[in-house]
């Protein structure tokens, strides 16, 4: 889906950091297509270098368990752009943090990604959002918090 919107957002350009299983087959479709606002950039260690030259987030995960790259550009303050899948809507407040489209859903995407990619403010509004969020819910404190609740309710269960 990312190569899909970037063709229509010629306008942008685009960076994919990993490698995972599809890499080669995004590489191939980007020469084949060619597609000159992707920039295939690897397995990175220094992500947070990349996603402070950043303005807008993107997601286009089919599935999230908890999204780790999400919750790293939040707490940067950058507007999430994700995909409306499990994991992505337990973290974006679709309108507040961040925008969430339906997956298969291009124009709904781009219409988001053009909406931010004009206001500056708006990119500020939801990228503040989205940081209070990820401090205020999905800190280390907060998370650790509740996986001993957790542990502690299992262990009265019992």
């Amino acid at each position: 889906e990312a190569l899909k919107i970037a063709e229509k957002m010629q306008s942008i350009d685009f960076y994919i950091i990993g490698d995972g299983p599809l890499w080669k087959e995004i590489k191939n479709t980007i020469l084949k297509k060619k597609i000159k606002n992707v920039n295939l950039l690897g397995e990175k260690q220094d992500v947070f270098r990349y996603l402070y030259s950043a303005d807008i987030f993107l997601s286009t995960s089919l599935y999230e368990g908890l999204p780790i790259s999400i919750l790293e550009a939040m707490s940067i303050g950058l507007p999430i752009l994700a995909s409306n899948v499990v994991g992505n809507r337990d973290t974006i407040e679709n309108g507040k943090s961040g925008f969430l489209y339906e997956l298969e859903n291009i124009e709904m995407a781009v219409h988001y990604l053009k909406k931010l990619s004009k206001s500056k403010i708006l990119r500020q509004k939801l990228g503040n959002s989205a940081f209070n969020r990820q401090r205020s819910i999905f800190s280390r404190n907060s998370m650790v918090k509740k996986y001993i609740q957790i542990y502690k309710d299992q262990i009265n269960k019992k």
